[in-house]
């Protein structure tokens, strides 16, 4: 027995569900006397299948839902990629002192730790005008900038980064140790400007000829120097050490010595 003709399809019934809004499902009910079988054959029926301009509208705001949506989860991540410390952000710097316990108050820390966190460069320091240590290695930064504000440092460590230049130290007058080991530096340069500078590292760089280490000659109060594991070769690199008079001195007391080629 076939259920189409002992139960047939009322046309209205038909036409009602064509302009019925989607994703509202039809009671039992709603097909009057039909069974199972007539149900069944409606559902299969690809004729029976409308999209009218309801249904047209309905995907279209669905769709712009969904862009909506992507564009929110993509700020979501972009947001969330800042926090990872990508970037150094001023919502990441306050973040890390509470988490450091140091001062909510930019101005009131001494010390900054902003190593290992992936920073490709220095940035939003400008509130930290009091620091005196500023860890910035094992990270990405490519150059030295943005220290305008640090007029206070001591000691900065930049060690492990993607330098290629010494540049940019000239605020730093109070400057006593600088970390640049392990780093792509050619040529020393750019540091007379640190009158009280006392101890240089330099190891792991790309120093090669007597003509990349001149500038030292111009750093007289320089005490201890790491030049260790450069393509340093040429004998005459020791004139240029000897012209350091705070180096000589320090190597001919009963200190252990410091300089290391």
């Amino acid at each position: 027995m076939h259920p189409e003709a002992s139960e047939p399809v009322v046309d209205g019934v038909a036409e009602q569900e064509c302009v019925q809004e989607p994703g509202v499902e039809e009671s039992a009910g709603d097909h009057g006397n039909a069974g199972e079988g007539g149900r069944k054959e409606e559902m299969n029926d690809p004729k029976e299948t409308c999209v009218g301009p309801s249904n047209t509208s309905y995907l279209s705001e669905q769709k712009q839902s969904g862009d909506s949506w992507s564009d929110g989860r993509l700020a979501h991540q972009t947001d969330d990629k800042e926090d990872r410390g990508t970037r150094m952000t001023k919502k990441f710097l306050q973040k890390l002192c509470k988490q450091h316990k140091l001062y909510i108050t930019p101005a009131l820390n001494d010390t900054l730790y902003l190593h290992y966190k992936g920073f490709d460069r220095i940035e939003n320091l400008e509130e930290y005008t009091g620091l005196r240590c500023l860890w910035l290695e094992c990270n990405g930064i490519q150059k030295i900038e943005n220290l305008e504000a640090q007029t206070e440092l001591r000691c900065l460590f930049l060690q492990v980064n993607l330098l290629h230049k010494i540049e940019n130290l000239e605020p730093l007058q109070k400057l006593d140790a600088l970390n640049i080991s392990n780093n792509y530096i050619k040529t020393i340069e750019n540091l007379s400007c640190l009158p009280v500078l006392n101890t240089l590292q330099m190891a792991h760089n790309h120093l090669e000829t007597v003509e990349d280490i001149q500038h030292l000659r111009e750093c007289a109060r320089l005490c201890v120097l790491d030049l260790s594991h450069n393509k340093l070769s040429d004998p005459g690199i020791l004139s240029v050490l000897e012209s350091i008079p705070d180096l000589v001195k320090n190597r001919q007391t009963n200190k252990k010595p410091e300089t290391h080629t």
